[in-house]
């Protein structure tokens, strides 16, 4: 009783051990429970005192529970910036208001889930924590209801009323069985990893696993994302596009608006290491260190040897400018309108065009989501290469392929066209050339199927155009989907990679017109016929 005479500091308080509260303090205690149960910032100073925060996780906080917050929250920040701590107190706390509920928590491994379960386990068993909410958790391990590395149910006597059956927490990694589960929160914690990021296969495993989780959310569950970006093509990019429909009450749709709301953010605002720091230098009370400068960049910086993986993980920029793989510099246009056509023969500043198409199927039939690119080029004697047309649709059925092929014949009656097929896509090409033998067409069909030897896609785009764009060879129209050529051309690893793809095998079936051949068709053009009786003026 002596050592409480004097009212104690709310310091004190906050890191006392024992678990037994003296009268005098009790409503003192109440008084920090109740503040600590309403907001996020609180509860954490209370139960880790040590955790040094900056105003980035301070406005996090903010976001994260202010009143107008969306069900479904992405959080991207940079690494080595506490967003899984972060998001493992938010778990804790949440826990603490609403002993009752039901959380999933999914990492990229079940290892890597069950280190964030125990992290929220040590936070309620905490001495700390045990003295402000002692009926959460039961103190004999044994008498726990559920206490193990991969699940945990509190004891609080909320669950029983509720007649809660599935886990308060659940860890789960992309290869675990969810199915069964049923959950009111979802938390996916840095799912995208390195292992993952840079192969397609990798990228639509975790695509799957997160498909799952519509089957075993609740009614109006929440999803609670934390992430750093890898690829443009990873589960986050497509969770900053996600739209859904917005209905009225008699089922009209209004409009469309994000499924996520974004907290988004860079370790410095300039990109090259002289702005300001988002989580800026600090010391702890102990002398240690946290938080980022020029100098702990610049040594992050130079152990990555892929500068594009350094700038997705610290910038939340998946692609960095400085490894472009062809230069916009490189990017040259010309005016459509000079563009003539005569005798089936297409010119462009006098100089007749062999003209030629690719199309990139797809992937799949049966994936909309993926695009089909038709180009068109032109090719003149000089070997200058000129874009006539671009065509960029999603679609999973053969004629539409077959419409767009037909309708682009018809403009530039190019007479061949390459289509780069898979086993699965050669049946789709087979199809194809029946129907033009059947319509009396005049394209001849290459099916083109890469040899291992010939190198990954990447290299064999790179290998056809760049040489080219750096010898200025191609030229670009204004408009249409040119824009997304170039930013695919330019990309390390774009989002797609369908008109650039469809652009170099165009370009490497390409021939141009023999010089003479094409003075004779300058000379056909230019013929004079006799104003009254016909025939040539000579």
């Amino acid at each position: 009783m002596a050592r409480y005479a004097k009212k104690p500091k709310a310091s004190e308080i906050l890191t006392a051990n024992s678990i037994d509260v003296p009268d005098e303090l009790r409503d003192k205690y109440k008084e920090i429970r109740e503040l600590a149960e309403s907001d996020l910032l609180a509860f954490i100073r209370l139960v880790a005192p040590h955790r040094v925060l900056g105003k980035v996780h301070e406005n996090l906080i903010r976001w994260w529970t202010r009143e107008d917050a969306k069900s479904h929250q992405l959080v991207l920040l940079p690494r080595d910036h506490q967003k899984s701590a972060m998001v493992a107190y938010r778990v804790a706390w949440h826990i603490t208001k609403h002993p009752d509920t039901t959380i999933l928590y999914i990492s990229s491994t079940t290892n890597l889930a069950e280190k964030q379960v125990k992290f929220v386990k040590d936070i309620l068993t905490s001495p700390i924590y045990r003295r402000y909410w002692p009926e959460m958790v039961h103190e004999d391990e044994g008498k726990r209801e559920k206490w193990t590395a991969t699940e945990i149910s509190v004891d609080h006597p909320k669950r029983k009323e509720e007649g809660v059956r599935d886990p308060t927490l659940f860890a789960a990694g992309l290869t675990t069985s969810i199915t069964g589960l049923h959950c009111q929160i979802a938390v996916l914690d840095d799912v995208v990893v390195q292992e993952n990021a840079y192969t397609k296969e990798g990228r639509d495993k975790v695509k799957a696993q997160y498909s799952l989780l519509a089957s075993i959310e609740t009614t109006g569950a929440m999803e609670w994302v934390v992430g750093t970006r890898y690829h443009p093509d990873d589960l986050y990019g497509e969770m900053v596009k996600m739209t859904k429909d917005v209905i009225s009450e008699e089922g009209e749709i209004l409009s469309q608006e994000n499924v996520y709301e974004v907290f988004e953010a860079q370790v410095e605002d300039r990109g090259d290491g002289t702005g300001e720091y988002l989580w800026p230098r600090q010391q702890r009370y102990d002398g240690k260190w946290f938080g980022f400068n020029a100098s702990i960049l610049a040594q992050k910086r130079a152990q990555y040897l892929d500068r594009t993986q350094f700038r997705a993980q610290y910038y939340n920029n998946p692609n960095d400018p400085d490894t472009e793989v062809i230069k916009k510099e490189y990017f040259q246009y010309y005016d459509r309108r000079f563009l003539e056509r005569t005798a089936g023969v297409w010119t462009l500043f006098g100089k007749s065009l062999s003209v030629y198409a690719a199309i990139d199927f797809a992937f799949s039939l049966n994936k909309k989501a993926d695009y089909t690119s038709l180009v068109v080029i032109g090719i003149n004697e000089d070997a200058q290469i000129f874009v006539l047309d671009i065509n960029r649709f999603r679609t999973d059925r053969i004629s539409d392929y077959y419409d767009a092929i037909v309708e682009a014949h018809t403009k530039w009656n190019f007479r061949k066209i390459r289509a780069e097929v898979t086993v699965a896509q050669q049946a789709i090409v087979e199809e194809l050339k029946d129907r033009v033998r059947r319509d009396g067409l005049a394209i001849s069909f290459e099916s083109y199927r890469p040899l291992r030897t010939e190198g990954t896609k990447e290299e064999r785009i790179e290998a056809t155009l760049k040489p080219r764009y750096e010898n200025m060879q191609i030229w670009h129209y204004n408009g249409g989907y040119v824009q997304e050529l170039e930013e695919e051309l330019r990309m390390a690893r774009p989002p797609h990679d369908d008109v650039k793809d469809a652009l170099a095998n165009a370009v490497s079936i390409a021939v141009a017109p023999i010089a003479s051949k094409a003075r004779n068709l300058r000379k056909q053009k230019n013929v004079v016929y006799h104003p009254r009786f016909g025939g040539v003026a000579v």
